[in-house]
């Protein structure tokens, strides 16, 4: 089976990175994969050498509402040539934009397409990326989305809906490591409110006089004009397994996630979580008071207070360490690249 594989970039984020653990995932299976993205962006992450990799960028030109429609139109044309020269038997769009030029270019053809969505249903959006969601993925042959909590938010809209979680992108840690007194956040400096950053730092400014040993510390951005004691700014790092071995609490402050990477990479390497629910989402990771403390969305207090507590118990974080990990082993790649498997076929054999 050949499957064209369409995403604006692989230069960073969530979407990327899954895509390539999927293309990974099912060129080693035997799957003949063409990966389309914008190459003259970084390619962060790594692909299998057997993956033929398409540059499928579009120049555009000036700001107006008429360059807006030429863009679109071009790039429509351009997955439509894409399409004729590989002649794929599936065709994937990750993200609605790219989803969107695929089902257009092949208007009148036989090939399946198939969505796949990496944003929770709860996020604003702008109006077009939210018709597209809602309403033009009706058309795709199949559709991938995040959650359970997203397949209940949508009810009966898109029938073809698939949840397919992400997967484990770290092994679990099968020894325990030296732990440190460490509160450990993770994302990017350009999402600071929807990852929550400015209230952790508010929860953390009630805790810190009550532990003078413990640091916080934010790993994938910076920011010089933060002065709370006790807080550290790492950047972006390429270390991150070691980051959260070394990690003794894992924290998630986000006021909506569609399926967090960092919860999953934080659980696999035995960091005890605490997370807001983000709608449910989290419990479909892991169980409250079992393997990880979850906190009802926005409650900050409730999440200053059981932070603390879990910062005072080290008993408590090695058994959450524990828990979790045997927990979040439902989340592997092998079930992941199976999930995919079983859409793909289901969609062919639909046609």
């Amino acid at each position: 089976m050949k499957i064209l594989v369409c995403i604006d970039h692989m230069a960073g984020g969530g979407a990327a990175r899954v895509t390539s653990i999927m293309c990974n995932g099912l060129a080693k299976r035997g799957y003949t994969l063409v990966l389309a993205y914008n190459t003259q962006r970084e390619t962060r992450y790594e692909l299998n050498g057997a993956i033929q990799r398409i540059d499928n960028s579009v120049l555009r030109c000036g700001n107006s509402h008429w360059a807006g429609v030429k863009l679109l139109i071009d790039r429509v044309k351009r997955y439509k040539q894409l399409f004729r020269e590989i002649k794929p038997d599936i065709l994937i769009g990750v993200e609605p934009e790219p989803y969107l030029y695929a089902r257009l270019a092949t208007t009148g053809e036989k090939t399946p397409v198939v969505a796949v969505d990496h944003t929770s249903y709860r996020r604003k959006q702008h109006w077009f990326t939210r018709w597209i969601r809602w309403r033009a993925y009706q058309w795709a042959d199949g559709v991938s989305i995040l959650s359970h909590t997203d397949e209940r938010i949508l009810g009966k809209r898109l029938p073809k809906k698939t949840v397919i979680y992400n997967p484990l992108p770290f092994p679990v840690c099968e020894t325990e490591p030296q732990r440190e007194k460490i509160v450990l956040c993770v994302g990017r400096r350009d999402a600071w409110e929807v990852k929550g950053f400015d209230r952790m730092l508010r929860i953390w400014e009630n805790i810190v006089s009550s532990h003078p040993d413990w640091k916080l510390v934010f790993a994938g951005l910076t920011d010089d004009s933060i002065t709370i004691p006790q807080v550290e700014f790492l950047g972006a790092r390429t270390d991150m397994q070691e980051l959260y071995q070394k990690a003794a609490v894992f924290a998630l402050p986000s006021r909506i996630e569609g399926f967090p990477m960092s919860l999953l990479e934080a659980g696999s390497q035995g960091c005890a979580c605490i997370a807001f629910a983000l709608g449910g989402v989290t419990k479909e990771i892991y169980t409250d008071g079992k393997s990880g403390i979850i906190i009802e969305d926005n409650n900050e207090s409730a999440f200053a207070d059981q932070l603390s507590r879990l910062m005072d118990s080290t008993a408590t974080q090695q058994d959450y360490s524990k828990a979790i990990r045997e927990e979040i082993r439902k989340f592997t790649t092998e079930r992941f690249i199976n999930t995919w498997e079983q859409l793909l076929r289901h969609v062919c054999n639909n046609q």
